[in-house]
């Protein structure tokens, strides 16, 4: 897939291709785009291996998201976390939970109201029973239940 100036001109996210060219990664670079990566669904259609470290190194903000059903079991980000990090295990667990939350809300240009717990922030979270642990970035990395409960808005769902 080749991407055009006019594609990237309004700074926005673009879905990671099956294969970037060469011609892709500058036009990137140059408009300062983010980069959302689908782990699952480029494993499903057995596109090349993402750039990964690529993309990062010339600075692009790279976020983790989730297809479709027609190219996975479910719409789970956990899931994508995992699948994401056993193919790049040399990515820190806080690394791979940026691409999900902070990293997102950079590329949407709302990270003064989404991505994070704090004072005056759209108020959408989720809560995990994690026992105490090393790492808790790897533990809701590994969540692999229900979640159940969950804030939208500031309205608690579940």
């Amino acid at each position: 897939m080749s991407l055009s100036w006019e594609e990237l001109r309004q700074p926005r996210p673009v879905e990671s291709p099956g294969k970037i060219r060469r011609a892709d990664i500058e036009l990137l670079k140059r408009t300062a785009s983010s980069v959302v990566h689908c782990p699952r669904s480029h494993e499903y259609f057995q596109h090349s291996p993402f750039q990964f470290d690529k993309l990062r190194d010339i600075g692009l903000n790279i976020c983790l998201g989730t297809d479709s059903l027609a190219s996975n079991d479910d719409l789970s980000l956990f899931a994508e976390m995992r699948a994401f990090q056993k193919k790049f295990s040399h990515v820190a667990p806080e690394r791979i939970l940026e691409m999900t939350t902070t990293n997102p809300a950079r590329a949407l240009r709302q990270q003064s109201a989404l991505g994070k717990i704090r004072a005056g922030f759209v108020a959408d979270l989720i809560a995990l029973p994690i026992e105490k642990s090393e790492s808790i970035f790897e533990r809701i990395i590994a969540f692999d239940q229900a979640v159940g409960w969950s804030m939208v808005d500031g309205h608690v769902l579940a």
